[in-house]
């Protein structure tokens, strides 16, 4: 009994540390920029590869109201956002190749293997995840210049 109780503490121990480490190194596999968005200054961590692309926002337990991430295409396409594993809402907004806001949803978290799959109303070059309370900051037809200033060689 005493040694059952034990190897539980010391899995329950093993498992908490993997969690706290994923989502620690989950935020260290992109690169934070400080970008501007209507008058605003956001922590924006880059997804600009398949495989930050595909991470994501998943697995965060939070998402500070400063802070997003940024998705960049080498060109407009119909781009899509599936929330699966991601435990927070999200305010999710398409832009196209000039930084102008085509569509913008809040989408719930999802943790079935059956989650629903969100796109633009057109094709889009940037996407931007923010925190859902920041929806409202941002109308369809406002343009976000300072997206347009991102430059992958510049790193």
């Amino acid at each position: 009994m005493f040694m059952m109780k034990y190897s539980l503490s010391k899995l329950s121990f093993i498992l908490l540390l993997f969690f706290v480490t994923f989502n620690s190194l989950a935020a260290q596999l992109f690169e934070i920029r400080a970008i501007e968005l209507n008058d605003k200054l956001y922590q924006l961590e880059i997804a600009d590869t398949n495989r930050r692309k595909t991470q994501g926002l998943m697995y965060r337990k939070t998402l500070d109201q400063s802070a997003g991430m940024l998705f960049v295409y080498n060109q407009p396409g119909d781009y899509r956002i599936w929330m699966k594993n991601t435990l927070i809402p999200l305010t999710v907004i398409w832009l196209d190749e000039q930084a102008r806001i085509i569509d913008k949803k809040i989408l719930q978290p999802c943790r079935s293997s059956n989650c629903p799959v969100s796109a633009a109303s057109k094709p889009s070059k940037f996407i931007i995840e923010l925190h859902p309370d920041e929806f409202d900051r941002y109308k369809q037809g406002d343009q976000l210049p300072q997206i347009l200033l991102w430059n992958r060689k510049s790193r």
